[in-house]
């Protein structure tokens, strides 16, 4: 047996090129020559220092026999067939150590004599330097990426010191949590272009190397690498899996870079298409991304789903309870929540000029609006399609900036991995609408001024007629108190009177200071009903000199709404005003003016009916309009003024006819505290003698 090894090898050697043989010796890569059958017959003095085992150990042994079993290498007819192959293989030394070696293989077939060889070069793999793995014109390929995990490992011992209970438990089983704390360290050029979908392995260097891993084999290549960060630092362990025609490797480099861990997928050029039209996909899909008019965000939502899921699956129905009970998992999902992509709108509205600040978890877009990061939770967790809401965001620069802010949650079997957040900045649109609130508010206090020079001499009425009683007053008491006997149970009472009628006169004075003082709308609950009432005492003079009765019939106990007290009044006041000129510029015999409230539909709604001879056909879609009037004098702005409140309080206003009677104006305004049973009061109609 010995002796036909010899003579074996004796021919293989006579085969090779004395000058090869020199080469081979004396280069600092270890050089391995088998033949046919894979027994070696050449072993150079670089492939005694690389695996520690002398030529005389050497020469004659197989791959097998000397470094162990290996999934990882190519077998011999598959050499024959292809020509050559390069990757990564797991071998051991002669103390056992195991050891990761970059080889390239090449089958030669000497002319001379028809014998087979097979060369094969090898050096360490080194994960810092990977640069030179590329794309050869071998038909197999190797993509390589050496990967920080000291994020990582931080992350995970956070989820471990989270306790039993709360979000962290929740996802602590989920390793996707972590996937984005494994930061690229270096890649080759292969892994660059055949899944980061970048030209330049420096364009991704600091990405997280979850997203930069082939979509087939990332939970795969997860699984590897957190299997490896629960192994011992001190330990250089290497994992290796095949899945389909590939290889999926992860080892840590040494025991001086315990953080720096490796990972590499061998595939074959059998396909290659597969992977090619999987990168010119996610061209397409970036490039739309890019093109889209708006600030897009890409988000990876699929901690935050798996989550929801074990939510429901515990029982949890109502969501916003345990949102209150449980705060922090709003922060969690901030936290695990991260950006995977951005287009340059997106980075112009931050005022941010690298795109790896915006390359993190999602806390910073709600950094202007905390409590929106909840609402979106909420939303994600009842399985709405869309959420939107206006917000406000900070800025890198400090600025806070009014928004519309869009969600759109994928839903099965869309890819999870790609939540899209949108947002419109209408910062300047609020800013204009701010201002044309403000020129509003100046018409409507200029309106409220036109009216009380309208109604100034009904005002000087109402002011005159307890002056003139307290004068009164004032001359008998004198007279009384001068009698040589005074009557004291008759003064004591003129007294009193004097007292009412100048709380009297100091209302009527209160409430013209509140139409006539220009101030910004405060909101607050308020009863309509009291402001009817208000807006009654206004204009009591005022009808009785046209000799109009005013009744209102309003229903006790109304729910309240958030409004202006000031405002509505106005509203109230300017359509009795309304009313009244009407009926005395008509001249109508019947001359009622009469104010309902009452509660329907949810809402509360106020009636204002005329007895003016109502409103031309072709005027009720009209009357509403600005500087719109069939008055001579008229500026056509009351009405305009009275929409443009309701408007602003949440309600509607509309105006119709009743028959040829007059004029009838509805009003609805919004419920804020609930429904309350409805009891009518009426007030006489001679409220207007009063």
């Amino acid at each position: 047996m010995a002796e036909r090894v010899n003579n074996r090898i004796g021919s293989a050697k006579r085969a090779m090129d004395s000058l090869v043989v020199d080469i081979a010796d004396a280069s600092s890569e270890s050089i391995v020559i088998y033949d046919a059958e894979g027994c070696i017959v050449h072993w150079n003095e670089a492939s005694h220092l690389l695996y520690g085992v002398v030529n005389s150990e050497a020469i004659g042994k197989t791959a097998v026999e000397l470094f162990g079993e290996s999934i990882d290498g190519p077998g011999l007819d598959h050499l024959v067939s292809k020509r050559s192959w390069q990757g990564i293989v797991q071998r051991r030394t002669a103390d056992g150590i195991p050891l990761l070696v970059e080889i390239r293989v090449r089958y030669h077939r000497a002319e001379t004599n028809a014998t087979d060889l097979f060369i094969e070069l090898g050096r360490r793999a080194d994960p810092r330097i990977v640069e030179g793995h590329s794309v050869g014109i071998q038909r197999d390929w190797v993509a390589v990426w050496s990967i920080d995990v000291s994020s990582a490992t931080t992350a995970l011992r956070k989820m471990a010191s989270g306790g039993e209970g709360g979000p962290n438990h929740l996802s602590a089983s989920d390793p996707r949590f972590v996937a984005d704390h494994l930061k690229i360290k270096d890649l080759n050029l292969t892994a660059a272009k055949l899944f980061a979908n970048e030209g330049s392995p420096a364009a991704v260097i600091g990405k997280s190397a979850y997203r930069c891993w082939p979509k087939n084999h990332r939970d795969a290549l997860l699984d590897m690498t957190l299997a490896m960060l629960l192994m011992a630092e001190d330990d250089i362990p290497i994992i290796r899996r095949i899945v389909g025609a590939d290889t999926l490797t992860v080892w840590r480099a040494s025991t001086e870079h315990p953080s720096l861990i490796s990972v590499s997928v061998t595939g074959s050029w059998s396909d290659p298409e597969t992977y090619w039209e999987i990168a010119a996909s996610e061209q397409r899909y970036r490039n739309l991304i890019d093109n889209i008019p708006l600030p897009v965000w890409q988000v990876d939502a699929r901690v935050m789903s798996g989550v929801i899921e074990n939510l429901k699956a515990s029982g949890i129905d109502n969501i916003e309870d345990y949102l209150s009970e449980q705060p922090d998992l709003v922060r969690f999902a901030s936290e695990a929540v991260v950006v995977t992509e951005i287009n340059e709108s997106a980075m112009r509205l931050f005022r941010g000029n690298r795109r790896e600040d915006f390359l993190q978890d999602v806390s910073y877009l709600f950094a202007g609006t905390p409590a929106a990061a909840s609402r979106v939770v909420i939303a994600h967790f009842e399985g709405g399609r869309n959420y939107s809401e206006e917000m406000r965001i900070l800025t890198f620069d400090g600025e806070l900036l009014d928004v519309l802010f869009y969600v759109t949650f994928p839903q099965y079997p869309e890819k999870l991995d790609k939540t899209l957040i949108m947002m419109i900045d209408v910062t300047e649109q609020r800013r204009i609408e701010r201002q044309l609130r403000k020129i509003e508010a100046d018409f409507a206090h200029a309106a409220r001024i036109s009216a009380l020079g309208e109604l100034v001499t009904s005002i000087a009425h109402e002011v005159r007629q307890p002056l003139s009683v307290i004068v009164t007053d004032a001359d008998t008491g004198i007279r009384l108190l001068t009698r040589g006997e005074p009557n004291l149970p008759k003064v004591r009472s003129i007294m009193s009177r004097i007292m009412e009628n100048a709380h009297r006169a100091n209302e009527v004075i209160r409430r013209i200071k509140d139409m006539a003082v220009k101030s910004d709308p405060v909101r607050d609950l308020v009863d309509i009903n009291d402001i009817v009432r208000e807006a009654a005492l206004f204009v009591r003079s005022e009808s009785q000199t046209h000799h109009i009765a005013l009744t209102t019939k309003l229903a006790g106990g109304l729910p309240r709404t958030m409004g202006d007290r000031v405002q509505l009044q106005q509203v109230i006041v300017n359509l009795l005003i309304n009313g009244i000129q009407a009926i005395a510029a008509n001249n109508s015999r019947t001359r009622e003016i009469s104010i309902e409230t009452a509660q329907a539909a949810g809402k509360i709604t106020l009636v204002v009916r005329d007895t003016g001879g109502g409103v031309q056909a072709d005027d009720l879609d009209r009357i509403f309009e600005g500087f719109f009037s069939r008055k001579a004098d008229g500026m056509g702005m009351g009405l305009a003024i009275c929409r443009s409140i309701i408007g602003d309080h949440g309600g509607t206003i509309w105006a119709e006819n009743a028959g040829t009677c007059g004029a009838v104006f509805r009003v609805t305004l919004p419920i804020v505290d609930g429904s309350q049973e409805v009891a009518i009061e009426t007030v006489p109609r001679g409220i207007a003698k009063r």
